[in-house]
Parts: C-alpha cells; structure tokens; sequence
C-alpha cells in the first residue's frame, strides 16, 4: 500500500514545480468580488472529516453571500476535492490561484495533506487557512501564510492525557501509532509525553505502517502477554482502522478504556464497532449539544441545508474557517483586499467567537489557543464529557 509519509516528499517536489507555472494571483477577479478556493479531499480516507468540513464551508458562504458578502464584495468560491492524495492537494491549490484566481484558500483535514497544499499556496504568495489540520508545527514547515482554524495536537493530546490521568484515575497506558501519517505520530508523542510528566506509566508502544492494516493480531500478542494489562490503550488512529480495531483488541478480552484524538470523531466508529465501542475517549473540537446560541443556530442552518445534524466537529471547523476569513478581512483591512492583505490580516485576529470557541493568533503564533472537548461512545450514541482549557 501507498504510505502517506513516503509519499510527502514527492508531493512538496511537484508543489513546488507547479507553483513554477505561475507567479499567483494578488488581487480579486473583479471590485465586486473576493475570489476563495477551497481544497477538500471528499473521497478516498479523509472523507469522513473533508466531507462535513467541505459542507460547513458552503455553508457559510452562502450565507455571507445572502448577507451581503465581505465588506460589500459578494464571494466567488470555487473548490476541489482532491482525493486524499498529497501530489493531486498540491495541483488543486495551484489550480485555484492561477485558473480561478483565489486571493486565499482554505480546506485540508489531515498533515501531511495540508503541508503540500499549504507549500504550493505559499510559493504563489497566497495565504491559506487550513480547516481541520492539527499538527502544530505546519506554519513553521510552510511559512507564513498558512495559518490552523483548530487547536494543534499538542493541547489535544495533552487534554487527553490529563483526562485520563486526573479523571479516569488511569496511570498506566499501552500506546500503538499509525506511522503513515504526521498527524497520528505526532499525537501519540505529545499524549506519552504529557501522561509520563503527569507521573503516568507507557508500559508498551507499538506501530504499524500501511493504510488498510487489518490484522492487529501481532500487536494484540504483545499487550496480552504482559503480566499486568494497562490501564488505558491508547490508539493514535484514524476513523478508517478504528472500528477494526476495536473489535479485534476487544475480541482478546482488552476491555479497558480506549483512547484517541480528533481522529475518532466520526460516529461511524460506533455504528460498525457496535458494543466494542463503549468506554472509548476522544478528544475533538466542539461540544455539538452545547446550550449555547452559536452552535445551536448552526447546527440548525446544517440540517436544513443538508438534511442532517452537522456529522461532526469538522463541519464546525469548515464553518467557522469561511467566517474566519470575512472577519479579518473586514476588521483588519482598510484598502485593498489582496493576499498580501489577507495574510497580514488573519495574523491580527484576536476574539474571533466561532462555533468551535474563540480564535486569537497571539504573539505571532499561527495556531489559536482554544479549547478541548472530550467525548465518548456510549451504546451507540455520542456523549459530551467536559471542555478541557
């Protein structure tokens, strides 16, 4: 199988060669509009997060649009869905801003993805915004245009370990990665990190290396044979292999609490893993039950749009991505709206209120600080525990 991590290389090499083909472009099409791409991958294995992030940012578009657009410009929005593939996350972006002319573009839900897209936006000189991506250091690996619309991995994780450590009153852990992949690698490091500064236990880690993996029997052995079990398994997974997952471990008689990050969001885990889905933790972006006036009028604009309640966290996060962009643009800038512009702009946010909590950029970081909600599945069904931070 084709490994997301050896292929990362290559796909930043041909980012960088198309982004030869043309110099990007500054300016919007026409006076009247602000030209915004997006870049979502709603097939292929990201679908289960791209798909409701790709909803959620049309959704707020067309909303903007009904509204009166950004500062009096009505938005020309173009997106492509890029298959979950790094080089075709590359073209896409490069596509958007020298064909549709984009003055930024946002989408991407998964690391390695969101760096080949960002490097091609950044080598045009347009600013991207990346929906769903978590790894903390993408602005560092990129460059200055691209900014994170959710919290990094670190505080995931370090919310996730805290839970398990102060609230579960769980102090052992057994840890397996997905090592396709930055985002799974850099989750599981930052959890044994924070779990071991807590005074917690790794007392096993493990990994496998190919996307569809199967058979978990080998690792299984491993846990099985210890002579005291862990209290926590740690899974640093995507919603693909969960389900699998679960039932396999679940099947030897590892029954203890499961653990993952953002990764998990998806009650799809739940409706194929059944009963081996309970007592399973993630962490994800925003409490969709929350009583609160913003999540409500969203969920609602969901569902009457789509016929269904928002999927997911990542549905927000599209959403809030969409609003993020009209805000800065319409706080921060005075005179012309270009990309240069925007990128100047989106660093200033400060108190933007979101459906998945408030985004500042603080001390020129590119990552907001926000908060952390922990949820479970519990017979089927998605249960909200507590905000972390």
């Amino acid at each position: 199988m084709k490994k997301r991590i050896l292929t990362l290389a290559l796909a930043l090499t041909m980012a960088a060669a198309t982004a030869m083909t043309g110099c990007g472009k500054k300016d919007s099409a026409s006076s009247d509009t602000i030209n915004i791409g997006t870049v979502f991958n709603t097939t292929g294995y990201m679908a289960a997060y791209e798909q409701p992030a790709a909803n959620g940012f049309q959704l707020a578009v067309d909303e903007i649009n009904e509204a009166g657009g950004i500062s009096g410009k009505k938005i020309t929005y173009t997106t492509i869905n890029a298959q979950s593939d790094a080089a075709q996350n590359a073209s896409a972006t490069t596509k958007l801003i020298d064909v549709n002319n984009a003055v930024v573009v946002a989408g991407v839900c998964e690391a390695n993805l969101a760096i080949t897209a960002g490097t091609a936006a950044q080598d045009a000189g347009v600013p991207f915004v990346t929906v769903g991506a978590t790894l903390p250091d993408i602005p560092d690996r990129v460059g200055d245009g691209l900014y994170l619309a959710p919290y990094g991995d670190n505080t995931q994780a370090y919310a996730l370990a805290e839970y398990a450590y102060n609230d579960l009153g769980l102090k052992t852990a057994y840890v397996i990665e997905d090592s396709t992949s930055e985002y799974t690698l850099a989750l599981s490091k930052y959890f044994k990190e924070r779990f071991k500064e807590l005074g917690g236990e790794i007392v096993l880690e493990d990994s496998y290396d190919e996307n569809g993996y199967t058979d978990f029997s080998a690792s299984i052995s491993k846990v099985t044979a210890l002579d005291k079990k862990p209290d926590l398994l740690f899974f640093s997974s995507f919603t693909d292999q969960a389900p699998i997952m679960l039932q396999q471990y679940r099947a030897q008689g590892l029954d203890m609490p499961v653990m993952s990050g953002d990764g998990f969001d998806s009650l799809t885990i739940a409706e194929i893993a059944g009963k081996d889905a309970n007592n399973v933790y993630y962490s994800t972006h925003v409490n969709l039950d929350a009583d609160s006036d913003v999540v409500t009028k969203f969920k609602a604009a969901y569902k009457e749009k789509y016929s269904t309640e928002p999927e997911n966290a990542f549905a927000a996060l599209g959403y809030d991505s969409a609003y993020l962009i009209k805000y800065a643009i319409e706080n921060y800038i005075d005179g012309d709206i270009t990309s240069d512009s925007i990128k100047e702009a989106i660093g200033k946010v400060t108190g933007f209120e979101g459906v998945t909590g408030t985004i500042s950029y603080e001390n020129g970081s590119h990552v907001p600080t926000k908060s952390v909600s922990i949820n479970k599945f519990e017979n089927g069904e998605v249960v909200f525990l507590k905000n972390v931070g």
